[in-house]
This record gives C-alpha cells, sequence and structure tokens, in this order.
C-alpha cells in the first residue's frame, strides 16, 4: 500500500512540474541587458514613442505655404528642413479660406505684398482659434505695407501687432535668445525692419553696441494647441547671413555690397518650424 501511495505521488509531483514549466513558456519573453554584473529589465517602447523621444514626428505635417499675396516660392533650404522635420509643404496661389486649411497644421505667410480679404482674415484667425499654428514675416514698409496688407488683422485678436519701420541701422544684426523655441542663442541678418508688440518676445534687433534692443520676433502659445510666431525682418526666413560677416559694415541698402551678419538663419528657422509643428 505504502508503494503505491508513493508512485501516486511522484505522479501527481510530474504533474505539477510539467504545468508549471508550460504556464512559463506561454508568458510574454523579456528582454535583459547587463548591468553592473547583473540583468536588469528593459521597458518595452514603442515605435512611435521612440521617434517622439528622438524629437521627430512619427506622422507628416502639412505646412501651407502662401503664394496668393505677393509672396515668392519657399526658399530652397526649406526643402532640407522639411525632409529633416517630416513637414509637407504645399504651395497654394488661392484665396485663403475654411476649405484650403483642412488638414493644415501651419499657415506660412512669408512677406506678403498684398491685401488679405476680410474673408480670408476671418479663415485665418478661425484656424487659429480652432488649434492651427501661424507663422507671419513682414519686413521693413518700403517691401510690403502693412496698412496695405493688413495682416495685423491677423494677430491681433491674439494680443500681438507689428509696428512701423523702427530706426534703420545697416547691418545690425540681431539675436534670437535661448528658450522655448531656440536651443542656443542664435546669431541672426537684421538690416531694417520692424518690431513686434505682445506675444513673449524672443528675437532681438541689436543696437550699435551689440546689445538686444527692441524685438522683432514674438510667440504665443494658445491653450486650445494653437502657436503663432510673427517676425518683424525678412532675412532669417530667407536663409541670407555669412559666417564672414562684420556688424555695421557694408553699403546701407545695398545687399550686392554687403556680407550681412548673422550665420545662424538656418538653424534658427529649423527650430522655429520644430516648435509650430508640434
Amino acid at each position: 500500500m505504502k508503494n503505491k501511495m508513493l508512485f501516486f505521488a511522484a505522479i501527481v509531483f510530474c504533474f505539477i512540474t510539467i504545468s508549471s514549466i508550460g504556464a512559463q513558456k506561454l508568458r510574454k519573453p523579456i528582454r535583459l541587458k547587463q548591468t553592473a554584473g547583473r540583468p536588469e529589465q528593459v521597458n518595452r517602447v514603442e515605435p512611435d514613442r521612440i521617434n517622439l523621444l528622438r524629437g521627430q514626428r512619427a506622422d507628416t505635417v502639412r505646412l501651407l505655404f502662401d503664394q496668393a499675396h505677393g509672396e515668392q516660392p519657399p526658399p530652397g533650404p526649406m526643402d532640407a528642413i522639411a525632409k529633416k522635420l517630416g513637414l509637407v509643404i504645399q504651395t497654394s496661389a488661392q484665396p485663403i479660406n475654411s476649405e484650403s486649411l483642412k488638414g493644415v497644421r501651419i499657415l506660412y505667410l512669408r512677406a506678403p505684398s498684398k491685401e488679405f480679404t476680410s474673408a480670408e482674415t476671418e479663415a485665418i484667425v478661425a484656424f487659429v482659434k480652432g488649434g492651427g499654428s501661424l507663422l507671419l514675416v513682414l519686413d521693413e514698409e518700403r517691401r510690403q505695407s502693412l496698412e496695405k496688407t493688413g495682416v495685423n488683422n491677423l494677430i491681433t485678436p491674439f494680443g500681438m501687432r507689428l509696428t512701423p519701420d523702427t530706426e534703420y541701422l545697416h547691418n545690425c544684426g540681431g539675436i534670437a535668445k535661448a528658450g522655448e523655441i531656440n536651443k542656443a542663442d542664435r546669431e541672426l541678418p537684421f538690416s531694417g525692419g520692424r518690431a513686434v508688440e505682445g506675444g513673449t518676445a524672443f528675437a532681438f534687433q541689436l543696437d550699435k553696441n551689440g546689445a538686444p534692443a527692441q524685438p522683432f520676433g514674438a510667440y504665443k502659445r494658445l491653450d486650445n494647441g494653437a502657436r503663432i510666431v510673427a517676425l518683424g525682418e525678412g532675412m532669417a526666413s530667407l536663409f541670407l547671413g555669412a559666417p564672414n560677416g562684420v556688424r555695421l559694415t557694408g553699403v546701407p541698402n545695398d545687399p550686392t555690397r554687403t556680407t550681412y551678419w548673422g550665420k545662424d538663419s538656418s538653424i534658427f528657422m529649423e527650430e522655429l518650424l520644430m516648435w509650430l509643428s508640434r
């Protein structure tokens, strides 16, 4: 009798052991890495999350580049930035309305010289109120008229405005300070432009002594996810400026005889568009 009991106990033990091993095999395997002489569990990270951790977007972002108001085509260096950031640039010479803004994340108005109609103004303001981002660049008055274009009507509903031209100081340069948009101070070209009031100032014209003066760049982030940037000088958006430029040199109002100071236009625009696309 005792032998039979031992026999049945052995069978039960083997059954329990086999069941336990089977359950272990059904569990999802855990990858381990060696740290300080002992294994440590590695948390799995989804591919989309990895892209975000690297500062990249897992999906593309549509940027509408307006050409219906006298703007030139997108500057050449925009292509490389768009590829790096996952932006899809769409140019349009048609009037701006709610239909053309569908699916758009960033509306880029670079140096418009023609008037925005009341219907376009309403559509753009509604776009921002709906969570869209706006990048507005307007150079000095002799190039683009503040009154004629009426671009202040696009940003005054959000507490921002462009001023008339500031005092002209040839090839004075500007500086974008490290902060929410730029990872470090960026040297920018500036040679005639206007200031921006309202929002958070982040880019400044330099005075004769090289110190930051009035702001020519400001941003605003709304609670609905919308982001606005207004620039009162267009040279950085044209990717101008050179490493060998010297402040306050050259011939006033003559780009052919001036090497403009401001070597960081490219990285400045990349960081700016990255911030707007978030």
